[in-house]
């Protein structure tokens, strides 16, 4: 497909419509790599400074991006997550009109350390679930995550845990409780080697870390977890509506 050179739009603005359409109808898919500059100029019978051009607009406009080394791809469209919020991660992918999934990695029982009984309030040797899990977003791989549950209060959870892919949902089921604030903190890390080979990406990716102790209705901590995400595919955001400016 040829250009038209006697338009008066410049040959780069019309190839990036076509590029733009192109993704747009599925011909380059999310995460997918754009042919080489050179196939560019061959297909639209341009000049490698207007394929170049053409690129480097999608580029900052932040529909491509480039991976150095590697070539060009489609970006891919970020999920957002209200940082403060208390929902389950099936909860809100479903709310986004997404599918959620789940893979345990293992499911443990283990007897807490002074730290963990400190943070649930138990008693040192009291048995804890420690749940690894990836989950997933119509498939692909979003989190990581190494979940603690004190045991004193969701007995034989460890038997229950595969029933849901939300476990929110199973401790409402199962045990009656209601999880109804959570406190977090915030930081960026990057994938080991075991990360990288979960997430599909190169070790030494930036990832999102995110530690969170949630309570019951009765101020009760009962679940502690550390969380990862692909910093490319996650963008957080932060409601603190009337009073909470800072």
């Amino acid at each position: 497909m040829k250009l038209n050179n006697t338009s008066q739009k410049p040959l780069y603005f019309q190839l990036k419509q076509i590029i733009k359409e192109d993704i747009l109808r599925g011909a380059y898919k999310a995460g997918e790599q754009l042919p080489p500059e050179s196939e560019l100029c061959e297909t639209y019978g341009v000049s490698r400074i207007t394929a170049r051009r053409a690129i480097t607009d999608l580029v900052e406009e932040g529909i491509l991006h480039r991976q150095q080394g590697k070539g060009t791809f489609v970006k891919e469209a970020k999920v957002k997550r209200e940082l403060i919020s208390v929902g389950g991660f099936s909860e809100l992918t479903m709310a986004s009109g997404k599918t959620p999934s789940s893979q345990i990695l293992s499911n443990t029982v283990i007897p807490a350390d002074e730290e963990q009984a400190a943070a649930f309030q138990i008693d040192a040797g009291d048995p804890v679930l420690k749940l690894h899990r990836s989950l997933f977003i119509d498939n692909e791989p979003f989190i990581i995550e190494t979940s603690l549950y004190p045991l004193k209060h969701l007995p034989d959870l460890e038997k229950h845990i595969g029933e849901s892919t939300s476990t929110y949902t199973i401790l409402k089921q199962r045990y009656n409780i209601e999880l109804t604030r959570s406190e977090k903190t915030l930081e960026v890390v990057s994938a080991s080697e075991y990360e990288a080979g979960l997430f599909r990406c190169d070790r030494g990716t930036p990832l999102f870390a995110i530690e969170k102790k949630t309570f019951d209705k009765a101020d009760r901590p009962i679940h502690l977890s550390y969380s990862l995400f692909l910093t490319s595919k996650v963008t957080f955001t932060i409601n603190t509506g009337k009073g909470g400016l800072f």
